[in-house]
């Protein structure tokens, strides 16, 4: 009888576990159950040269377990693509180059760049967008920017030249750089509708009287295949004097260093812009970064700029929105101008809240602090949150934290990652880092260290005078989130750190991981193969007790009636 009811109880208890078992593994996103192994996406690239920046993702909506990556080779300059048919758990780096023969270099030279945005389209079209150039533009004049498109999931590409400034001198040169943002409307139409945004710089002209960049955006209403004209995102944003006004009231003051007492300044030449820096031809903006809700309204998140004012006013943010397929725009001033408002990346989710995480220091004074910030907005920018610190590191060990992405699964999970130096031995390096949230930013879990090493930034372009940086890649599904960044640790098979004064030598390669919210592909993670050895453990344990119990039931057959005296001694003692 005992041997039974313990039986039964154990197969109860184990039938529970099960079921627990089951909702964390399956469960639908609550809580992640597992990291995959890191694994590199560029491994069979066996250029002893190749230096990658971070990668940026897409999910085929058609399908999750198909990932495309690009990234660029900083050495080769050249932008690449990568695909993963199994949920980020493997990678095949394509043959084929996103890229006009005649524009073939794709990389900028600029810190915290997103080389190649990368969006999918209506019937698994694959959209990449890229600056373009080659070697007679020069990385920092003349240059264009294209859209590659492919219907094969990269094995081919048609590429498209969205704007161009080659052959432009004297006062019509033009910088044209990075893609900043790529966004496809799949709801307009009978075609993708592809908007590609981007930075304007009129680079003939000069202090005193110099033309600060301006965001654009191209709009294609055809799949890609032919883009209009640019439309300057900050034209008339700065035409009222009190928002040039609040601009210029909130420079810092410059504070004389000790023991000095006068400071070297030459007046600007009379009748130049920086004679009169309150006007609106002094003011510009850049750094658009592209969203787009379920409905098909686009959002571009940018930053404000300004030339010919000494010092620069911090910038404001500035939020642009289209709900016609990019034919007209409306622009309000969502933050006002602070010089808290350094690289702040942009997401919508389904239901329509904008998210923003940005890196801030906290204690400007100590160089190399900092942490992440997350605010939300629920109508369309006009008030945000609070700002909230998601990094949860002991302030008081002042490590930096900087460079975030973030990203919004279909069912509404807010996902953000970020670099991170509170692992960093002394050696100049950092880790990425990840954290997540249910409830629209209220709450976010306890941060993830998402690298299994800590990526040695002594070797590579991270730093020493090159500062070539991006964002870890993220992006999200209901099922999983794939990170990825870029790593040195294959550096060290064939490089000597500071041979010959060597700067920017070793390797950078990708490399990715995969965190769970519910189990993807075959499971090559170690926690969800560990719950799932439980869960058939559990089974095994409970069918061998509950066997037991059946056989000694077969023994003795039915149990016989108690007899009223031992009922009655049962009931004494």
């Amino acid at each position: 009888m005992r041997r039974r009811t313990l039986a039964l109880r154990a197969s109860a208890v184990v039938g529970a576990g099960v079921l627990l078992a089951q909702g964390a593994a399956f469960g639908a996103g609550t809580a992640p159950i597992g990291l995959t192994k890191p694994v590199s996406a560029s491994r069979t690239n066996l250029d002893p040269g190749r230096m990658y920046s971070s990668p940026a993702f897409a999910v085929d909506p058609r399908n999750p377990m198909r990932i495309i990556a690009t990234a660029a080779d900083l050495r080769s300059r050249r932008c690449e693509a990568m695909r993963s048919l199994d949920g980020g758990q493997t990678w095949t780096l394509l043959d084929a180059a996103p890229a006009l023969p005649s524009y073939p270099s794709c990389s900028q030279s600029q810190g915290g760049v997103v080389q190649a945005p990368v969006a999918f389209g209506r019937n698994g079209m694959l959209y990449i967008a890229s600056g373009a150039w080659d070697d007679q533009d020069g990385t920092r004049t003349g240059g264009a920017i294209s859209v590659s498109r492919s219907a094969n999931l990269g094995d081919t590409w048609d590429s498209t030249l969205v704007y161009t400034a080659r052959g432009k001198t004297g006062e019509a040169a033009e910088n044209v750089r990075p893609a900043q943002g790529l966004v496809v409307n799949t709801t307009t139409g009978s075609d993708d509708v592809v908007f590609v945004s981007f930075n304007i710089t009129k680079s003939g002209f000069t202090a005193p009287n110099a033309v600060p960049a301006v965001p654009v955006v191209a709009v294609s209403r055809d799949g890609g295949r032919t883009f209009g004209a640019p439309v300057d995102l900050s034209a008339g944003q700065f035409d009222a004097a009190p928002v040039r006004a609040q601009a210029l009231t909130s420079r810092t003051t410059v504070t004389l260093a000790p023991g000095v007492t006068t400071t070297s300044t030459t007046a600007p030449a009379a009748g130049s812009k920086a004679a009169q820096p309150d006007q609106a031809a002094n003011f510009g903006g850049s750094n658009a970064r592209l969203a787009i809700d379920k409905k098909g309204t686009v959002y571009a998140l940018w930053s404000s700029g300004a030339s010919n004012i000494t010092p620069a006013p911090p910038a404001g943010r500035f939020l642009s929105k289209s709900t016609d397929a990019g034919k007209t725009w409306t622009t309000i001033q969502t933050m006002p101008f602070s010089y808290d408002n350094a690289g702040p990346r942009f997401a919508v989710s389904p239901s329509g809240v904008l998210h923003i995480v940005y890196q801030r220091n906290p204690k400007p004074d100590l160089a190399g602090y900092g942490e992440i910030y997350h605010q939300a907005s629920t109508d369309g920018g006009k008030s945000w949150s609070d700002p909230k610190v998601i990094t949860d590191d002991n302030e008081k060990d002042l490590r930096g934290q900087y460079i975030p992405n973030i990203s919004v699964a279909p069912n509404g999970r807010v996902d953000a990652v970020w670099w991170d130096t509170r692992d960093d031995p002394g050696i100049r390096s950092n880790d990425v880092y990840y954290a997540y949230s249910n409830d629209n930013g209220k709450t976010w879990s306890k941060n993830q260290r998402i690298t299994d090493q800590t990526v040695d930034r002594r070797v590579g372009v991270w730093g020493d005078n090159y500062d070539i940086t991006s964002p870890p890649g993220l992006t999200s599904a209901n099922a999983y989130v794939v990170i990825g960044w870029d790593d040195t640790r294959n550096t060290f098979d064939n490089y000597t750190i500071g041979i010959n004064g060597e700067r920017g030598g070793g390797l950078q390669d990708v490399f990715t991981a995969v965190e769970q919210f519910s189990i993807v592909g075959p499971a090559n993670n170690n926690t969800a193969r560990v719950v799932l050895a439980a869960v058939a453990g559990l089974l095994f344990v409970g069918l061998v007790l509950l066997g037991v119990a059946m056989a000694a039931k077969r023994r003795t057959g039915a149990p016989a009636p108690a007899r009223a005296g031992a009922q009655a001694k049962a009931k004494v003692g």
